[in-house]
């Protein structure tokens, strides 16, 4: 899918890490993202790379550089 990326591993396991609920609500609390979005994610599948960079910088912003 142009335009996709695959999110990184080290990423998911730090969104695991960081989680506070998997509902469409902590999920968009939490990362900005909703339950459909999470359950590509997890699986490795692809997701736009827009949400991608954007799902980032908000890990970053809960864990700067761990």
């Amino acid at each position: 899918m142009p335009g996709s990326v695959v999110i990184g591993r080290d990423v998911v396991d730090r969104m695991l890490h960081l989680e506070t609920g998997r509902t469409d609500e902590a999920l968009n609390a939490r990362f900005g993202i909703s339950y459909n979005s999470w359950r590509k994610i997890i699986a490795g599948r692809p997701v736009r790379s827009s949400m991608a960079a954007r799902l980032v910088r908000r890990v970053e912003s809960i864990e700067p550089g761990v």
